[in-house]
């Protein structure tokens, strides 16, 4: 993430299929009347790009979204020396799954509040299930609090989990997370906003400059929102956390504003930050990229601080990391994938 804020990868604009404004898959097979059309959420990613210096390129397939039976792609690797195909990972989503979830756990570990009493995950999918793993290596909460759409899937994703661990509550409406959790995980493939809906909580407070309630400090991670039109979270939250000096986070400004949470306007938008790191969007939001971040992240450590949350807890009483994924990760866990192939050969 640092070498991406840097200016050390290249990439062009990512390919999208089968989601608006593209036609449809065939595998929806119903008119747009229907209510199965509605739940339609497929949609396949294209991602390419390579490192500047580096040895390889990478061109990456990743599919999934209702009605396609499971997430699905695959990862191809490239000299930049002699243009050659190098590898084939056969990875069937897998390691897209892997390195979303480690950007979540890396975003929490320099943005959530140091004192995590109880995660909330908005969703029951594959990666909801992947956040909390890698969560694992960067908090000792193990109370989670869930909110999903159907009660099969709540259920199942509740008994998977408490079998890795994990003490799971179910929530009964998604701003129940907002309310009793001071991490939160949003993993929907939502159009529609789904968390912080008519929110009315400002996060200000006259007297110290601290939000009111019970959660004191807060932070959201957002994987869902990876393609235009899709949202997560309700511009009603958006605003509140900008309106409260609340640092608003993506992997990329460009593709934040194009595909991610920040690419709808706002006309209550302040548009203005008092951290130099926070540079505007095309969309009117001010956002930090996470390699930014994770480098005021180090100079916060060496100054005995823990992480930004910790420095900052009297400004920043909440923090927002839009995830929409940047194909940088897939370089890097590609590399990692074959030199670990090559390692087993060798044994």
């Amino acid at each position: 993430f640092v070498a991406f804020s840097n200016g050390k990868f290249n990439a062009p604009p990512i390919q999208t299929l089968a989601a608006p404004p593209m036609a449809k898959f065939s595998c929806a097979n119903v008119s747009d009347n229907d209510a199965s059309s509605k739940e339609y959420a497929a949609q396949v990613c294209i991602k390419t790009g390579y490192i500047t210096g580096a040895d390889t390129f990478v061109v990456k397939v990743a599919s999934g979204g209702y009605p396609l039976p499971s997430n699905s792609g695959c990862v191809q690797v490239f000299s930049q020396k002699t243009g050659k195909m190098e590898a084939l990972l056969m990875d069937e989503g897998i390691l897209t799954e892997l390195r979303t979830a480690a950007a979540g756990a890396v975003a929490a570990l320099c943005l959530a509040p140091v004192d995590v009493k109880r995660i909330g995950i908005l969703g029951t999918g594959i990666q909801a299930r992947y956040q909390l793993r890698f969560l694992k290596h960067v908090t000792d909460c193990r109370h989670v609090l869930v909110y999903g759409r159907t009660d099969a899937s709540v259920r199942k994703y509740v008994e998977d989990c408490e079998k890795e661990g994990w003490n799971v509550t179910v929530a009964e409406q998604p701003n129940d997370l907002l309310e009793n959790c001071e991490l939160i995980v949003t993993t929907t493939s939502s159009r529609e906003p789904v968390l912080g809906v008519d929110w009315k909580y400002t996060y200000e407070s006259s007297a110290e400059g601290r939000p009111r309630g019970k959660i004191p400090l807060q932070h959201i991670t957002c994987i869902g929102s990876d393609a235009p039109g899709k949202a997560e979270l309700g511009l009603d939250l958006l605003v509140a956390a900008e309106r409260a000096g609340g640092w608003l986070v993506a992997d990329s400004k460009a593709q934040t504003a194009e595909r991610g949470e920040f690419q709808r306007t706002d006309p209550r938008t302040l548009g203005h930050s008092v951290q130099p790191i926070m540079e505007p969007t095309s969309t009117g939001w001010r956002v930090a990229e996470l390699g930014k971040v994770l480098q005021v992240n180090a100079h916060m450590k060496s100054q005995g601080k823990k992480n930004i949350s910790d420095h900052y807890r009297e400004e920043m009483p909440i923090s927002i990391f839009d995830s929409s994924g940047v194909a940088i990760q897939d370089c890097v866990c590609a590399e990692l994938a074959c030199s670990a192939l090559v390692s087993s050969e060798e044994d």
